[in-house]
């Protein structure tokens, strides 16, 4: 079984099909790349995997859980998000830590304890690094 699956995810705007049949699978550890020009329907097609769109036609499937109809901060919850283009990294942040931020729906910290960096908020923090760097 992929890891994502992608059964052909049909997008319509009007009369215009944005994104039309699009089926695929990802496994476990692969790297993919999207090309194509202007136009194509790669921005919808990312649209359509995070939630931001709701499919015309088609499923999403993540590790087995149906995305249609799931909220985006349902979707990255379960492990799918993205980035954009136009990127805004915190400039006094290290590579790291900017990296991370995108982990903090992963990370249930009390509050008290990252305000007060109590021992609890630096072993949380050393278990989300080794997650997220291996």
């Amino acid at each position: 079984m992929a890891l994502l699956e992608v059964k052909q995810l049909t997008k319509h705007f009007g009369g215009l099909t944005a994104v039309g049949d699009v089926t695929l699978e990802l496994n476990e550890g692969e790297l993919v790349g999207l090309i194509g020009p202007n136009g194509a329907g790669k921005t919808t097609l990312f649209n359509l995997l995070t939630g931001v769109y709701e499919p015309s036609e088609g499923t999403v499937t993540l590790d087995g859980h149906l995305l249609n109809g799931k909220s985006p901060y349902k979707i990255a919850s379960l492990g799918l998000g993205r980035t954009f283009q136009n990127i805004r990294l915190f400039k006094d942040l290290t590579v790291l830590d900017n990296v991370l931020i995108a982990f903090g729906n992963h990370h249930k910290q009390h509050v008290f304890a990252s305000f007060l960096r109590l021992p609890a908020f630096y072993k949380s923090e050393k278990e989300l690094k080794a997650k997220a760097f291996g």
